[in-house]
């Protein structure tokens, strides 16, 4: 472990005993009761970017008052956590590990570091492998360096090694994630070029080799799939026959839904009811998000202007009701199949030196569910129990 990423975990541990001290443990805690018949429905969060915008002094704060921004999140009615791992980040000899900053942020080290902080606090865990040292993505699957120019069956061990390293490490630290991602957003494949699209025999290879190594560490953990076509029936269905067909297995299929890019509530809805009608699987919307301003808290441009189709308005009010219709949406899939929503990254305020790549901003600060400043917004509440 490098010496920031040591220090780091230490500084996280000296914390954790502190939140033990003044939360009680919830029932359904990451470590176990939470692998329970009936999982229920998950009002979650990712919050990958958490730690190294805390390095950089971001501050939280829920009616004035200073707090951690997992404990905020959590009395809100947040009681789920997603976190991605990057293989390699910020490894100055590689491209694109240096794309991001070389203390390593979404390392394995820092990802067992949060998830054992979010555990603390009785939040289940959802662990969104890339597959890559930087973002992965339907635009760009970059392998990790190390496994650049592998045959298909040296990448599939890798893949699996690492995938079992990773949850093991996890389990080291007392935490037992309740959802693993074999990739992310891979509509377009994974580890291009062998895995990509268009190679669709070496795709299910790799995604089997994910599936095994998750079940070799725990069986009670449940393997997802994940595609950014959360409005695109064609799509999905093109997608998981391919990977059926080839006796790819899985648990739970994950959706990314943005209005903006991803077609209508409705289309969502339809989508959703009809995959896991066809494949016989639970189905999650893993990633969203909305926008609470037309403003923009640094000199990036956001990358979220528009609501779509969706019409209610970019403000805090607009943000709740929007999760108010998607949490109903996902809901109402027929047999109690659906069974969450994931807010991506609500946590990433303007916070100099944390962009998402090195040496940019911040894309994403209209969308979080905290105010330039780092004030819980009123959206926050909607995450409540209804």
């Amino acid at each position: 472990m490098k010496r920031r990423s040591m220090l780091s975990w230490m500084g996280a541990t000296a914390a954790l005993a502190g939140l033990n001290a003044a939360v009680p443990r919830l029932a359904g805690a990451a470590q176990g009761p939470a692998l329970q018949a009936g999982r229920p429905f998950a009002m979650g969060a990712d919050v990958s970017t958490l730690l190294e915008l805390e390095d950089h002094g971001a501050r939280y704060y829920d009616h004035g008052v200073a707090q951690d921004c997992l404990l905020i999140l959590r009395r809100h009615g947040v009681d789920s956590i997603r976190l991605k791992v990057w293989n390699d980040p910020g490894n100055p000899a590689f491209y694109p590990a240096n794309q991001s900053s070389p203390a390593g942020y979404n390392n394995a080290q820092h990802v067992c570091v949060l998830a054992r902080r979010a555990a603390a606090l009785g939040m289940r865990i959802l662990i969104d492998f890339h597959y890559s040292d930087w973002w992965a993505d339907p635009g760009k699957q970059y392998p990790p360096h190390a496994w650049e120019g592998k045959t298909l069956a040296e990448t599939c061990g890798l893949l699996a090694a690492y995938t079992s390293d990773v949850l093991r490490m996890l389990r080291a630290v007392g935490v037992r994630p309740e959802w693993v991602q074999i990739g992310n957003e891979i509509t377009g494949g994974m580890l291009w070029p062998l895995g990509k699209y268009d190679q669709w025999d070496n795709l299910a290879q790799l995604l089997k080799a994910g599936h095994d190594a998750v079940k070799s560490v725990d069986e009670r953990i449940q393997v997802m799939l994940h595609l950014d076509s959360g409005g695109n029936n064609a799509t999905s269905r093109w997608w998981f026959d391919s990977a059926t067909q080839r006796g790819v297995t899985f648990d739970v299929i994950g959706l990314s839904y943005y209005p903006q890019w991803q077609g209508t509530l409705d289309a969502l809805g339809a989508n959703m009811n009809d995959l896991s009608a066809r494949y016989g699987k639970d189905v999650m919307v893993v990633e969203t998000a909305y926008p609470w301003t037309t403003s923009d808290g640094d000199s990036e441009p956001n990358s979220m202007t528009n609501t779509g189709s969706v019409n209610y308005p970019p403000t805090p009010e607009g943000q709740a009701q929007f999760v108010g219709a998607l949490v109903d949406l996902v809901k109402a899939v027929p047999g109690n199949r659906g069974k969450g929503v994931f807010w991506w990254e609500p946590e990433w305020t303007p916070v100099a030196g944390v962009g998402w790549k090195v040496g940019a901003g911040d894309q994403w600060d209209n969308n979080t569910l905290f105010d330039f400043h780092g004030n819980a917004l009123s959206s926050l509440n909607a995450f409540r129990p209804r």
